[in-house]
């Protein structure tokens, strides 16, 4: 039986990114704040016993980093890998795309024919391509958004069920 632990804490700026590792262990810094958190997150799972356990936890974990602007972001990590497959944001602003995308937010933000884009006004945005998947939308205050690797995630793990 595994389970899946959330992380959280809060970051000055983002130093993981989407393929990379996750950012609750890039920094050395962010890694010793975070180890405190990890006992307390620990600690608190199992006070709640099984509720946060399933089949798909064995596959990934999740990361929770709340930015100093108050954007939450949560990581999903392939256990295999070790690497973040896909992230989903939510918050008062957007995160800085070049901190959570990494490798990935040159092509987002200035996508190649070959990518598919879709701008809904100036509250919504999406890339969808064979290999990168980005969403983002909302409004001065309040802002969500996801972006996934679809050839990183984990066989098994469904789409719906990250959240």
């Amino acid at each position: 039986m595994a389970v899946a632990v959330c992380i959280g804490f809060t970051a000055n700026t983002a130093t993981a990114a989407l393929g990379d590792f996750p950012l609750t262990g890039a920094d050395p810094r962010v890694a010793s704040s975070v180890m405190g958190a990890a006992r307390v997150a620990k600690a608190a799972m199992s006070l709640q016993g099984d509720a946060a356990t399933s089949s798909a936890n064995a596959l990934y974990s999740v990361n929770v980093v709340t930015l100093n602007s108050g954007t939450v972001v949560r990581e999903f990590v392939a256990t295999s890998s070790q690497k973040v497959f896909a992230l989903i944001w939510n918050g008062p602003r957007t995160p800085d795309y070049a901190d959570i995308l990494g490798a990935y937010s040159e092509r987002y933000l200035r996508p190649s024919s070959a990518d598919v884009i879709h701008v809904g006004g100036l509250s919504q945005r999406s890339l969808s391509s064979q290999d990168l998947v980005v969403q983002s939308m909302g409004h001065p205050g309040r802002f969500s958004g996801s972006a996934y690797l679809p050839r990183e995630i984990p066989a098994g793990v469904s789409l719906s069920e990250l959240q």
